[in-house]
């Protein structure tokens, strides 16, 4: 065998010998990387490497830190959205950088009344300074989004601030209060919010608005906002 043609069968063994190591620009195929799924407020969490033939170690990053942060290989939920994170694998040796990607989609974490989502998380608002005592009447601030047997059932079935006895307001009570300009700086929900009121129909209700106080019947299907009022002279 001439002198040539061991030279271009040295040559050849050698580039088979990087390939097989991922000498090749792409680097070497990685292994499955899934798509991950989260809800805001879950704790924070650690990646799996996907699989590699490259000893080199993995780095990651996220395209959008709003969503998730991370450090090391740990990933931190920030906030309900979408991003992509970017696992990279350096040059070694004979071994060629590499990286492949997958979706973090975090979802919104739904609350029951009386939670509310703080920060991920559902928890009872501790702003006591949020509900109004009027004439010997407790209101619970307005939230949520409710039809009218939601809302009706919720305020009947609730123990709130560890008390039973709830209900949902008559439209006169709620425009009263309304009016009487109580609910300035308490924080609550802007919109219309339902009543115990039977509306022209039978499966109507009326909602009072809680910044103008006006009313208007709405089928009990639509969504409003739901505030339970209770007697001062009730026991708990």
């Amino acid at each position: 065998m001439t002198t040539k043609r061991l030279l271009a069968l040295g040559a050849s063994c050698l580039l088979l010998l990087l390939s097989a190591c991922g000498g090749s620009d792409d680097g070497v195929p990685l292994g499955p990387f899934p798509a991950i799924n989260k809800t805001e407020g879950d704790p924070p969490f650690k990646l799996t490497a996907p699989t590699s033939k490259s000893p080199a170690a993995f780095s990651y990053q996220s395209s959008d830190d709003r969503v998730a942060t991370i450090a090391g290989d740990t990933v931190t939920v920030v906030a309900a959205g979408v991003a992509t994170i970017t696992a990279r694998q350096g040059e070694l040796g004979s071994y060629n950088p590499t990286s492949t990607s997958a979706v973090l989609t975090v979802a919104k974490r739904e609350c029951v009344l009386p939670q509310v989502n703080q920060g991920g998380q559902c928890v009872i608002p501790a702003a006591t300074e949020s509900y109004v005592v009027r004439e010997g009447v407790t209101w619970m601030p307005a939230m949520g989004a409710l039809t009218w047997a939601e809302a009706n059932s919720y305020c009947t079935n609730t123990k709130i601030q560890n008390m039973n006895g709830w209900k949902l307001p008559s439209q006169f009570e709620l425009a009263a209060l309304v009016s009487s300009g109580m609910l300035a700086g308490k924080g609550w929900a802007n919109g219309d919010a339902w009543t115990a009121t039977a509306g022209g129909t039978a499966d109507s209700h009326f909602a009072v608005n809680l910044t103008s106080g006006a009313s208007n019947a709405y089928p009990k299907e639509n969504k409003a906002y739901v505030t339970c009022v209770r007697s001062n002279t009730q026991s708990a």
